[in-house]
């Protein structure tokens, strides 16, 4: 191996083209197969994962609270079930100091379906009582110090809950969200009274069933679906609004899209994601080993002289390509090194991009070093077999005669060449097309305004509403203040009906006399009266029975007001009347990924409940001193703690496209790696090319070619490579962006500028990596390569 060293020392181009290209490919296959195989690995933790699952309609997962108990009834294969809500609350620690912590209320059954690890406690009896709490080790700290937490109390939801047990921390490839503790159920009625567990109403909360050994659940799926389609209490199944069964196991819970799980905040990933992924870590593996390929093989007329020497010293063959697989692995072991020390300089990054924790130091088990070090060997060998096979298997005499040198420059590098060229610019078309894309999902007009707007999660009830308006008013850059029960930001309320024997599923806004002028969304009135009138009216809906409304164009056409009236009704055996007075333009509050759906907006009743207060700041503020500002007003007229923090418009509507964006950023960052191997290479290449066209070049020049007439020569060669690649790269781009901008039903359309662009950036780059080593041999001395001739 000292002659492989020094060889590696004589080459420094060679060197480090081949460790810093290997390096940083293998710092993307390693964070990204940890990301890949924590996400399918997601909630493995579980013994009893095979035999859990979550039930869910075609649309979605969310059920009333009687009825998971209704199924055990009804299905005998039914062991157990568990229902979940998380939320955050405001508690106070040791100190008095006001925190917000993350809850998940949880029947007591939660810890015989999960296997999650306690630390303390009984895990059978943790939550046995109703006023029982687990918390994790962390937040029991928080809140207690350094004392023992098991049998304190903590005052939750108005009365004191005693902690009952400890556990670790719900770990990062789990479905169930970060919380800090675990509460018993029941105090769901703390907050929502007795009749929610009995209200078959409210079908806005998740349950887990636990089926009994051998039990092939997917079967009793159409017994369930007549079942209800039968019952009154499973109205969402009688009336039609829901028409299909289907029990999700556990382990696919996460990449199902149609897992919405109601107040339970379940953590989800796109399948399509990981699939991508996944596809990203296998091509850049075979870039990264073709790579080192080239640029072995185009050292092969220079190694090929060691070869002869060592075959003519009586080595075989097969002896010479078990030294090229060692200098393989030497190589391989290095590149793995720095891979391995990027990844953890760049985790980061990536935790950030990809939305996720990878903890990489805890990654490293034994039994994954034992895999990375049989990977280290397997990648060496696939990468090392090639280059050793080809220039062994020559005869000393072809290396004398030269044909070896272009055997070697015409059949191998070429095609290596131009499948980096194909990658790097469909790389580039799509990470482009996928920036715009995002870019537009953001910033495109959604028909209200969003600038200068801070959300508030409303922690108070209807009363203060006028006090919090005052006080808030006099913040000098505060322009407006509005309260609404549903807006076009966050939350809406989904609002399902019976019109004419079919199901109707629109969504509802309880706003107040401020929200039109406050989005700037101007209705177009059916009605001569002011709207300080019609939301009177609609404040007394319980004398008048008549709820004004305003309706988009879909809204309009599902109810059909009449036409003389306007009014309409939802329900047949209702009592309240609905009067449509003015046309709502169409506004998109929904993702745009997704069709904008019917929406009615009708004024707060007297006395109810505002979902969210919503603050307006003139567009001169100070963003970071007016939230202050806020922030300390509402809690002053409130005397409360924010337990969620107010976020602006403009990062709510950003935050609905965090895999849209982080997904572009991650293909971006790929794009950016494949084009920096690309450079490598070819400039390692053009160099190694070039020297094997020194005495070439130099009858050329002195028949009299001229400097640009070589550089043609040298240039147009890596010119067509580049022309073969376009001709792949462009459609298969052009197909595979297509079909993704079609899972969007707004999207961009596919440029041609775009194409054009990426070509004109790879073809730049391919001529500056090869163009100053193409002009130092045209300007050479021609003497200095013949006069040995």
């Amino acid at each position: 191996m000292r002659t492989y060293f020094k060889y590696l020392s004589r080459n420094k181009l060679y060197t480090f083209v081949s460790v810093m290209g290997f390096g940083v490919s293998l710092m993307f296959v390693i964070i990204l197969g940890f990301y890949a195989k924590n996400e399918l690995t997601v909630d493995n933790i579980h013994k009893k994962a095979d035999r859990i699952f979550m039930m869910r309609s075609e649309e979605q997962s969310a059920l009333s609270n009687p009825t998971p108990a209704y199924i055990r009834d009804l299905l005998p294969e039914v062991e157990s079930f568990c229902r979940v809500l998380s939320s955050n609350i405001l508690v106070k620690t040791f100190n008095n100091e006001a925190v917000s912590i993350k809850e998940l209320l949880a029947d007591s059954t939660f810890f015989s379906l999960f296997d999650f690890p306690l630390i303390a406690g009984n895990r059978h009896e943790v939550l046995r009582l109703h006023n029982s709490v687990v918390m994790t080790a962390t937040a029991a700290k928080k809140l207690f110090g350094d004392e023992n937490a098991i049998g304190k109390t903590i005052p939750l939801h108005g009365e004191n809950f005693t902690v009952t047990g400890l556990m670790k921390p719900i770990p990062n490839n789990s479905q169930f969200p970060k919380v800090d503790c675990i509460v018993n159920y029941n105090a769901i009625t703390l907050t929502r009274g007795k009749e929610i567990l009995e209200n078959w109403g409210n079908c806005s909360f998740t349950a887990y069933f636990l089926m009994k050994p051998g039990t092939n659940v997917h079967a009793k799926e159409k017994f369930l679906e007549e079942t209800f389609k039968k019952d009154e209490r499973t109205w969402i199944y009688k009336n039609g609004f829901q028409k299909e069964v289907h029990f999700v196991p556990l382990r696919k819970c996460y990449f199902d899209p149609k897992v919405t799980a109601g107040t339970y905040d379940i953590q989800k990933n796109d399948p399509t994601k990981v699939k991508v992924i996944t596809g990203i870590v296998f091509l850049i593996l075979i870039i990264a080993m073709l790579n080192y390929i080239n640029m072995t093989v185009a050292q092969a007329g220079f190694r090929g002289k060691e070869a002869a020497i060592r075959r003519l010293h009586g080595s075989s063959r097969s002896e010479l390509i078990r030294r090229f697989l060692r200098e393989s692995l030497v190589m391989t072991a290095i590149s793995f090194a720095v891979g391995l020390l990027l990844a953890f300089l760049m985790e980061p990054f990536f935790e950030r991009v990809l939305d996720t924790r990878l903890d990489l130091i805890h990654q490293f088990t034994p039994a994954v070093i034992v895999v990375a070090l049989l990977f280290v060997l397997l990648l060496s060998v696939l990468a090392g077999i090639l280059p050793a096979v080809i220039i062994s298997r020559f005869r000393p005499i072809e290396i004398v005669k030269g044909t070896f040198r272009y055997r070697v420059k015409s059949i191998y590098s070429k095609v290596l060449i131009v499948f980096q060229y194909t990658v790097s610019v469909g790389l580039l078309i799509c990470s482009f097309f996928m920036l715009l894309q995002t870019r537009f999902l953001m910033y495109t007009d959604l028909g209200f305004r969003t600038q200068g707007i801070l959300w508030i999660n409303n922690q108070m009830d209807s009363v203060p509403q006028a006090l919090l308006r005052t006080e808030l008013m006099k913040i000098p850059d505060v322009d407006m203040v509005t309260f609404c029960a549903g807006e076009p930001l966050r939350y809406n309320n989904n609002l399902s009906f019976s019109k004419n024997g079919e199901a109707v599923s629109s969504w509802e806004m309880a706003v107040d006399t401020c929200f039109f002028k406050f989005f700037e969304i101007e209705p177009q009135p059916l009605t001569a009266e002011p709207i300080e009138v019609i939301f009177e009216k609609g404040a007394q809906v319980r004398e008048t029975k008549i709820v004004p409304t305003y309706g988009n164009a879909k809204m309009i056409n599902v109810v059909q007001p009449d036409p003389v009236t306007n009014m309409y009704t939802q329900h047949e055996q209702s009592e309240l009347r609905y009067w449509m007075v003015g046309k709502m333009p169409d506004i998109k509050f929904k993702p745009l990924t997704m069709e904008q759906p019917p929406l009615q907006v009708r004024p707060l009743y007297r006395n109810e409940y505002p979902w969210a207060t919503l603050v307006r700041v003139k567009d001169s503020a100070d963003k970071t001193v007016v939230r202050h500002q806020i922030m300390e007003t509402y809690k002053r007229a409130g005397n409360l703690t924010m337990a969620d923090d107010p976020m602006w418009a403009k990062d709510i509507i950003k935050q609905r496209y965090t895999n849209q964006s982080n997904l572009s950023q991650l293909i971006t960052a790929f794009a950016v790696l494949t084009m920096f191997i690309m450079i490598m290479g070819v400039f390692a290449m053009s160099l190694y090319m070039i020297r094997q066209k020194e005495k070439e070049i130099a009858v050329r020049k002195v028949n009299g070619a001229t400097e640009s007439i070589i550089l043609r020569m040298l240039n147009l060669e890596s010119l067509k490579r580049l022309g073969i690649a376009l001709v792949i790269a462009v459609p298969v781009s052009y197909w595979a962006m297509k079909r993704w901008l079609e899972t969007f039903v707004y999207h961009i359309d596919l440029s041609w500028w775009v194409f054009v662009l990426a070509a004109l950036i790879v073809i730049l780059l391919s001529l500056l990596s090869t163009s100053a080593q193409s002009l130092k041999a045209a300007r050479a001395n021609p003497v200095k390569y013949l006069k040995n001739e």
